[in-house]
């Protein structure tokens, strides 16, 4: 969790912790996470402010991916010259250091992670088969774990609308298709899209299609 977003990490992964930032590290009972931290100043990459890596709409979580043996054995070696300080220890650790950043930055700028349309492909999926139920943004966001704001950003940036805004078009969708092909009552087609207040679905209904879903039924079952 870094502020108000959560990623989820694998065994290998990179993750960045922007300067200044708060962060938590939660780990499951079955499978705990394992790794090490290191704090580097004085870091400048051109077109970032001081201290930054990344910037804030990129994801911080970085798979070494084949890399993973050698990114490894390079924390490792940092981690062991700094509990045994010797002769050289601060140079070896300045050096590997570089070269974790110099690795890291390659798959930042040469490598898009491919996370955004599957986490907003998922979250489009539940929602067209679970739209008779009671959804809130934070439900949605759970699912794919990540943070309600986060959700609403990226799944708006791929699919061009809010994830509530299309929840409520999935359930407006399958009322009229109740509306014309069964015999339901207003009241009960209400109810299984979602909306346990007849009224509200009344003037939701008629907001989105310019009709109440009586007249509707009239026009489009003649």
């Amino acid at each position: 969790m870094i502020g108000e977003m959560i990623f989820t990490v694998a065994r290998g992964d990179i993750v960045i912790f922007p300067t200044l930032s708060s962060y938590e590290i939660i780990s499951s009972v079955q499978t705990p996470i394992s790794g090490i931290v290191i704090s580097i100043s004085n870091v400048q990459i051109s077109g970032m402010p001081k201290g930054y890596l990344t910037s804030p709409d990129q994801c911080p979580v970085i798979p070494t991916d084949k890399d993973y043996s050698s990114t490894s054995r390079y924390f490792s070696e940092i981690y062991s010259e700094y509990q045994h300080p010797t002769y050289g220890s601060n140079e070896m650790i300045e050096s590997l250091t570089r070269t974790i950043l110099i690795v890291t930055i390659r798959k930042l700028y040469l490598v898009k992670p491919k996370i955004s349309p599957s986490i907003t492909h998922e979250v489009k999926k539940y929602i067209e088969e679970y739209y008779y139920q009671d959804l809130t943004l934070s439900d949605l966001a759970a699912i794919v774990y990540v943070s309600p704001y986060h959700l609403a950003h990226i799944y708006k940036e791929e699919m061009g609308t809010p994830p509530i805004q299309y929840l409520i078009q999935c359930r407006i969708d399958e009322a009229k298709r109740l509306l014309k092909y069964t015999n339901l009552t207003i009241r009960e087609i209400a109810l299984k899209v979602g909306y346990p207040n007849g009224i509200y679905f009344n003037l939701l209904f008629k907001k989105l299609t310019g009709i109440p879903p009586g007249k509707f039924r009239k026009i489009f079952s003649e």
